[in-house]
């Protein structure tokens, strides 16, 4: 029912038999591996599309995905780049939306639903960069597990340098990691009541400096990933 699609800990208490601070406990973990999302403002949880299993077709935020398609389309027309939506299913991020510019030969050779891990993506940088702190060393120390320590300590590199780089600029910028030369510019997407996003394009290397190329194709991206979450919070309110 449509009434259920937020609750509180003392009504999932009440219906599984579950005594409240146990259900208070799995509500807090199963919202770090991402199967649920937590309204602040409410005090209630909601499934996340990791629970689903249904696939991207099924996903909670579908109405951002709708939203981002014609703005991230006309991003990549008008800059001749590869654009890409991903939000956060349990350790891997997961693709909701792909655009390739129409007049430039496509860089990257994702499409929607493909899955890559957290940790090994300038996506996943993105939306780790966006997360409170203690969420996102939540999400670390679960992925430290996936990897060996050699590999651990590249990535965990990686990562800092892309918090560090967002928290500065906005954005986080990389090259090579989807392809030899392959330029990426990744932002985090957060939508308040909606599960942590991110967007990256992609983009052949330029005569122009490497600096100067990141610095505009990451100011640009910043202002598409503002105009997404605004035109989602007005559709939302609508």
């Amino acid at each position: 029912m449509a009434d259920d699609a937020w609750m509180a800990n003392q009504a999932i208490a009440a219906r599984t038999g579950i005594p409240k601070a146990t259900v208070s406990r799995l509500m807090q973990t199963l919202t770090g591996l991402g199967y649920l999302i937590h309204s602040k403002s409410m005090g209630k949880y909601r499934l996340a599309s990791a629970v689903l299993g249904l696939g991207y077709a099924a996903m909670a935020d579908a109405d951002v995905v709708a939203v981002a398609r014609a703005l991230m389309q006309s991003f990549a027309d008008d800059h001749g780049v590869f654009v890409a939506l991903a939000g956060r299913d349990g350790l891997d991020m997961i693709l909701s939306e792909v655009c390739h510019s129409s007049s430039a030969l496509a860089t990257v050779g994702l499409g929607v639903g493909e899955h890559m891990p957290i940790a090994a993506s300038p996506l996943g940088w993105a939306l780790l960069a966006g997360l409170p702190p203690s969420e996102r060393g939540y999400l670390l120390d679960h992925i430290r597990a996936r990897h060996t320590r050699s590999e651990w300590m590249r990535l965990r590199q990686c990562i800092s340098d892309a918090v560090h780089q967002a928290s500065v600029k906005g954005y986080c910028a990389s090259t090579g990691n989807w392809g030899p030369n392959i330029k990426t510019v990744a932002v985090p997407l957060i939508i308040q009541e909606r599960l942590p996003m991110a967007l990256v394009c992609a983009a052949l290397p330029r005569t122009r400096a490497k600096s100067k190329q990141d610095e505009q194709l990451g100011q640009k991206l910043v202002k598409l990933m503002h105009r997404v979450r605004e035109r989602t919070e007005v559709a939302g309110h609508g």
